[in-house]
């Protein structure tokens, strides 16, 4: 699908929408003990002009076991790539909770991941969590992106010029629903649970979509 391919002559941009950031952030509450992992669901917007926004609509859990790029993580990794092309999104990023709570670093096998990525989609990036952010009003992550490698007779493809959220709310939001709402966090299932349960909702984790006002 030709707007689902990142062009190359203008200076995008992402915007992370509510539900997407909300499954990230009730996985990492899950397993505040242990490294979770997974990826961003996006689709382009129609381009105006030299403006072209990437909308981050969804996350999809990975891992909290299989957290390296192991071939449990690559089977996880080719399903989700089944399901944006159901759901006309793409794999545009990837995220990294540590269990140590002031890690900020983007491990080496979530590096090998975001290399990975990259070599189907130019503009991919990485969120880490960062709890120390939960005492202000921003959103706790740290972004991570790789400069694309150049070509031989072609430019390489523009590093997105901004990372924002798509509404300055949605940190409090997330963070005020998961206070009100105790045991919000185990609603999210990713795919080492899938593999304990077929029956898990992992890909779609509709019970935790429906909580969210996206």
């Amino acid at each position: 699908m030709s707007s689902q391919t990142p062009a190359a002559s203008v200076a995008p941009s992402f915007n992370l929408q509510e539900k997407a950031y909300l499954k990230f952030f009730l996985h990492a509450a899950k397993h505040p003990h242990a490294s979770v992992t997974g990826v961003f669901l996006g689709r382009r917007r129609s381009v105006e002009g030299k403006e072209e926004i990437w909308d981050v609509v969804d996350a999809v859990p990975l891992c909290h076991h299989w957290t390296s790029l192991s071939p449990m993580t690559e089977v996880g990794l080719e399903l989700v790539s089944i399901y944006a092309k159901e759901t006309e999104t793409r794999i545009v990023g990837y995220y990294h909770a540590s269990e140590r709570a002031h890690d900020v670093a983007l491990p080496a096998h979530g590096h090998h991941v975001l290399q990975s990525l990259t070599s189907e989609f130019p503009l991919a990036f990485a969120l880490v969590f960062n709890s120390s952010k939960l005492s202000t009003n921003a959103a706790a992550i740290d972004v991570v992106m790789i400069e694309p490698p150049k070509q031989q007779g072609s430019r390489a493809s523009s590093r997105p010029e901004k990372f924002d959220l798509a509404d300055a709310a949605i940190p409090e939001k997330v963070k005020s629903r998961a206070a009100q709402e105790t045991g919000l966090e185990r609603l999210v299932v990713d795919f080492d649970d899938y593999l304990e349960d077929p029956s898990k909702d992992w890909l779609k984790n509709d019970a935790v979509s429906s909580t969210s006002s996206v």
